[in-house]
């Protein structure tokens, strides 16, 4: 759809919704003064208090009186690029064994299952220039958990009986990724950076660079060196006030060592000047065609109050009318774009800018780079606006007053990662700080993105190479770019079609919250209720009374058994997708830099629309986005450029993850007709753009639909929406209701072998439920609240099979369940599934001396993670939106599931446990994954796997199957078996 269009539509809306008295122009209320000492929005209800220890460690303190989650971040200012040069990967290492022990806490697991015991995660990673710790946990466990974080950096044992371990642990985690064209592309870059910048070394590390006789010695040393108290940084969210926070804060941490120490600051080019500009030819795994610009550019943090970068970025990958991509895309060379400024880094960076060509642009590749040189030239005589960068400032000014608050783990990491950079008092304010207008940065910026300054990319299936890169063995060429071609790009032809970003039309302008005209109670929360119900349509609305934000969320089903009735309905179901979203290209990135967007999906009961964003200005993205919907207007060379494209990205399935393309087979053998990568491409094969647009009448015309409109809406305003939704695409009376059938697996165990073109090998084992009643639901997501740290610990910490393992609760369409999955790089399935069952055994001896307090432990957990409220209007939304898709009127699914766990008992817990998981009779499916070189051993092993029925195929396991379609709260004697 064009711009036109859009302003004729904006137009006609306005007219209509103020002529109905819905345009409101009052300012929204400020909120109670806020006593924190770093600023934050009129609506900012949580206080913040920042401040250094005297040792100085820096602190944000978060107090929320509302949360019912906890959480704790703690930065250290020093990651993968202080690695020595003979000990790539070293920081990385340290990472993992901190969490192995400290003197405090010598078990190698207590911080890993104390966090998960009371209802908490943790996790960790190894950045350039940082490394994070991070944790969330049941408020009331805030203080133990904080002293148990603190003491990795007070007194930590790096126990040597760990160290082989933890290598083999590194040593997983990098063969797990060999396969990552992202990591294979950055292998290749990587050998080409100046060998003094410390980029130039394996950041991860694996066994090979970590060989080293010296290791513990060397690790401690490096520990010594930084992680001291001035190169920390800590932020901590929970429900106590200021003061407590900071007692339990001031009294662990304050005991972190305070010696003098300064972040790494790297006086070394990533890249020679005599090496650019340069061309890197990179064969990917993947069929993909991706064309990147790299340019060096120097460090961000002193130009954090203008981000000169950012104005620029903003330019580049917008997708509007004129702009470098509709160039691209008119002429059928590019699908995709994005320029990325570099992040909030110290030191020097790349500026990167990249287009995802279509197999036409990649044969054009270097008209492509022409052109993108070319709109550059454009930016710098015509694009350093003041009035540009004062709608990006107000832009980020309202993203900043309505920021959606996230939970409190994320609002943990972005504080303390922040600590680093902003001035204290900006912490929340600072990303979206544009303070002004700054002409000659933004020259001066532009002039970093010039020719002679680029590493040239180009990474796609037939390009030409010599080399094969050292850890990831990525072939690529690397060939000095010269000669006529950068002469080209240094004065390329002035393109008239090229032409700048118009005004944002989608900017909201009224920021008014509506008074609130529901049922006000102390007692009772409202919830959605049907204002319209027709046949073949309802409409469910709920006016915001918690988050009082104007903002609005709109979601739309267009329930249809045309949808997916087929693997040919299925994919062109996707393809009709795909045409709306690129007929939608013009404006969709002026919504989303505004506030405003939308997703469309398909499932088995048909196409799903949401929409979300300010009330002002949504109104206008949900009438473009019904006109394409109703008429994609799509040429037939874009229609064959789409589906190309799709055939590519089903194609690559093959390379996804082994642990998605497991999780995928699993899918496919328990959910009637589900659709495999296979299939779908083969039905695509011969579909026109006459089929397509065929179907979409089909389904648009036998549809039923359910709507649902939550936030700043009155109900007339929300009936007027709904109306104008159902006026676009009237619903059908007659379409019966589209429901997901689900294998019930026999009593008996199933073994199925998979061959995914992979160095490791796999175990993906799956325990089904008997029903989907509430009980078996609360039983499940218990057991994989135990059962995680234990597993994890044994498997992966005492056993070394893989780096990822873990166990955890499965729904199948409302059917619970539990998976367990190990990967390894050395081990085959049939030793992995030894070694789970193992396990399995041993834990029932574990519940059995379980005692009642522990249990309550994690039940309590659990129970407050299930209570936890949500964080914001979206969350909110989709909580709505899942209980009316599950037929649950009363919105209270999480409430009874809590009762559910709250009754069971722990000797009851024991018998469900031996009975569904142990017993010969248990409902079981495994699947192997046989990595490369490992079928001898699997061979081998495999004779001692017996009571394993062999299944070569889904259809064996679902021949022997009973189909059920599980509904919300479906007891066993109401499970509807289609047999």
């Amino acid at each position: 759809m064009k711009r036109g269009v859009l302003i004729a539509i904006t137009t006609g809306v306005i007219v209509a919704l103020a002529s109905a008295g819905l345009v409101v122009t009052s300012a929204s209320n400020a909120g109670a003064e806020n006593p924190s000492n770093i600023i934050v929005s009129e609506r900012e209800d949580r206080v913040f208090h920042q401040y250094q220890l005297e040792n100085g460690l820096k602190v944000v303190l978060v107090s929320d009186e509302d949360a019912e989650v906890a959480a704790a971040a703690l930065n250290v200012s020093v990651g993968s690029w202080s690695n020595p040069a003979d000990l790539p990967g070293l920081a990385h290492f340290l990472e993992h064994m901190l969490f192995l022990g400290t003197e405090k806490y010598p078990n190698a697991d207590e911080y890993h299952q104390f966090i998960e015991q009371n209802g908490g995660n943790n996790n960790a990673y190894t950045a350039d220039e940082n490394t994070l710790y991070y944790f969330d946990i049941d408020a009331d466990h805030l203080e133990p958990a904080l002293d148990r974080l603190a003491q990795f950096f007070i007194a930590p044992l790096f126990d040597a009986s760990y160290i082989e371990r933890e290598i083999n642990a590194v040593q997983s985690e990098f063969t797990a990724s060999l396969q990552d064209d992202n990591r294979r592309r950055e292998d290749a870059v990587r050998e080409l950076v100046n060998p003094k910048h410390p980029a130039a070394n394996l950041a991860i590390g694996n066994a090979q660079t970590l060989d080293n006789d010296q290791l513990r010695e060397r690790m401690q040393a490096f520990y010594r060196e930084h992680y001291v108290a001035n190169r920390l940084s800590l932020a901590v969210v929970g429900p106590q006030d200021i003061e407590t926070l900071k007692d339990w804060v001031d009294s662990r941490f304050n005991q972190i060592r305070s010696v003098s120490s300064e972040p790494l600051q790297i006086d070394v080019p990533q890249f020679r000047t005599s090496q650019l500009p340069m061309l890197i030819e990179v064969e990917p795994r993947r069929e993909s065609r991706l064309l990147q610009f790299r340019f060096p550019v120097p460090a961000t943090v002193p130009e954090l109050d203008t981000k000169p970068y950012t104005y620029l970025a903003s330019l580049l990958d917008h997708q509007g009318p004129g702009t470098l991509f509709e160039a691209l895309k008119e002429q059928g060379w590019a699908d995709g774009i994005s320029a990325r400024a570099p992040g909030t880094s110290r030191n020097s960076d790349t500026f990167t800018i990249a287009l995802q060509l279509t197999p036409e642009g990649m044969a054009n590749w270097q008209s492509v780079a022409t052109l993108m040189f070319s709109y550059l030239q454009t930016i710098e005589q015509a694009g350093l606006n003041e009035w540009r960068y004062k709608e990006l400032q107000t832009i980020n000014e309202i993203n900043f007053e309505f920021a959606e608050q996230v939970s409190p783990t994320a609002t943990a990491q972005h504080l303390a990662t922040r600590l680093m950079h902003y001035p204290a008092d900006q912490l929340l304010i600072g990303p979206y700080r544009l303070a002004q207008f700054d002409a000659e940065a933004i020259q001066r910026w532009l002039s970093y993105l010039q020719p002679d300054n680029a590493l040239v990319i180009l990474m796609a299936p037939d390009v030409e190479t010599d080399t094969v890169s050292e850890w990831y063995e990525t072939p690529y060429k690397a060939t000095p770019l010269s000669g006529s071609v950068v002469a080209e790009w240094r004065a390329p032809e002035p393109d008239s079609n090229l032409t700048l970003p118009e005004e944002n039309l989608f900017i909201p302008e009224d920021l008014t919250v509506l008074p609130f005209a529901g049922r006000q109670s102390d007692l009772i929360n409202n919830t959605p209720l049907v204002i319209k119900q027709t046949p073949g349509l309802s409409i469910w609305f709920e006016q915001d009374e918690t988050f009082r934000t104007p903002k609005l969320d709109i979601t739309v089903m267009m329930e249809s058994p045309d949808a997916n009735a087929s693997a040919r309905s299925a994919i062109a179901t996707q393809l009709f997708i795909d045409m709306v979203d690129d007929g939608m290209t013009d404006f969709r990135y002026d919504a989303g830099r505004a506030g405003s967007g939308y997703g469309l999906s398909s499932s088995k009961r048909g196409l799903q629309m949401r929409l979300y964003g300010y009330s002002d200005r949504l109104h206008v993205l949900l009438d473009t986005l019904l006109v394409e919907l109703t008429d994609p207007g799509v040429s037939q060379p874009r229609f064959e450029q789409l589906k190309s494209d799709l055939q590519r990205r089903l194609r690559n399935t093959r390379e996804d993850p082994v642990l998605n393309q497991m999780v995928r087979r699993l899918n496919t053998a328990l959910i009637r007709d589900s659709r495999t990568p296979e299939a779908l491409l083969e039905a695509l094969e011969g579909l026109t753009l006459d089929d397509v647009l065929a179907h979409r009448d089909t389904l648009l015309n036998h549809q039923a639909m359910t709507i649902l409109i939550h936030g700043n809406q009155t109900e007339d305003g929300a009936l007027q929406l709904a109306n104008r939704i159902s006026a676009m695409i009237p619903p059908s009376a007659d379409v019966e209701p589209v429901r997901n059938e689900v294998a019930a697996l026999p009593s008996r165990r199933y073994r199925h072998e998979m061959a995914i073109d992979h160095n490791d090998s796999a175990l993906l084992g799956y325990y089904q439920g008997q029903d989907s009643s509430l009980r078996e639901r609360a039983l499940f997501a218990l057991l994989g609240r135990t059962m995680s740290a234990p597993y994890f610990a044994e498997m992966r910490t005492e056993e070394q099979l893989g780096y990822i393992v873990f166990s955890q609760n499965f729904m199948a369409d409302d059917l619970p369940g539990l998976v367990v999955y190990i990967q390894s790089p050395d081990t085959d399935p049939a030793l992995l599934q030894l070694f789970s069952d193992r396990f399995m055994n041993r834990y029932l001896q574990q519940l059995r001396s379980l005692d009642s307090d522990e249990f309550n432990r994690y039940k309590a957990g659990l129970i407050n993670d299930l209570t936890t409220p949500e964080q914001n209007l979206y969350e909110l939304s989709q909580t709505y939106w899942q209980a009316i898709m599950d037929g649950n009127p009363n919105f209270n699914t999480r409430r009874r599931l809590a009762s559910a766990v709250e009754a069971i008992s722990l000797d009851g817990f024991t018998r469900f446990f031996e009975n569904q998981m142990l017993r010969d009779d248990a409902k079981r499916l495994v699947l192997h994954q046989v990595g490369r070189d490992m079928e001898e051993a699997y061979t081998e092993n495999g004779t001692n796997l017996v009571g394993f029925y062999t299944a070569d195929n889904v259809q064996t396991i679902q021949e022997a199957s009973r189909w059920i379609r599980p509904t919300f709260n479906n007891l066993p004697e109401r499970l509807d078996s289609t047999q």
